[in-house]
């Protein structure tokens, strides 16, 4: 493909980020400088840092959660693969327990107004509209972004399941 058709084939993709084991806040940092290293993605635009109440077991810590928005042009499931180096290399491990804590979670929101199903990836987010800690880091990039099939996002948040969520004063990003 040459850069002019690569070009033409961007979309905004949406990656949301969480951690809630050891230091968040450092973790989530981490991801963004792994993610920003990838020359797969042009653009990047990060959301603000949130704090959130664990979905899962009870007896973990709460997680920071944000997101980054970037360009590309790649396939959704190379994405996904790239999603899951980065992981892999920042020590997460895979567990039995569903919603279990986890040392980084990198999952694809949103790429563009893509709709997409396979057996390792859903787009966009299957769970996406229940959880403000997905959908607020979100709107703090694009306030008017649309979840394809659902609906419009800051009407969305507002029935969500999933809503203990505040949003984290003067968090220390890496500068890009």
């Amino acid at each position: 493909m040459t850069k002019e058709e690569r070009e033409n084939n961007f979309r905004d993709l949406y990656i949301g980020i969480g951690s809630n084991v050891g230091k968040p806040i450092e973790n989530v940092n981490n991801a963004l400088v792994h993610l920003s290293k990838l020359d797969i993605f042009d653009s990047m635009k990060i959301s603000s840092f949130y704090e959130s109440l664990p979905m899962g077991p009870s007896n973990q810590n709460n997680y920071i959660n944000a997101a980054v928005m970037f360009k590309s042009s790649e396939s959704p499931e190379d994405i996904l693969i790239s999603l899951k180096d980065i992981e892999l290399s920042m020590g997460r491990k895979k567990s039995k327990v569903r919603w279990s804590e986890r040392i980084i979670d990198l999952d694809i929101i949103l790429y563009g107004d893509l709709v997409y199903s396979s057996d390792t990836l859903t787009i966009p987010h299957i769970n996406a509209c229940e959880r403000a800690f997905v959908l607020l880091p979100v709107l703090d990039i694009d306030p008017n972004i649309i979840i394809p099939n659902k609906g419009i996002a800051k009407d969305l948040v507002k029935s969500c399941l999933y809503k203990d969520i505040k949003k984290i004063k003067n968090n220390e990003r890496p500068n890009f």
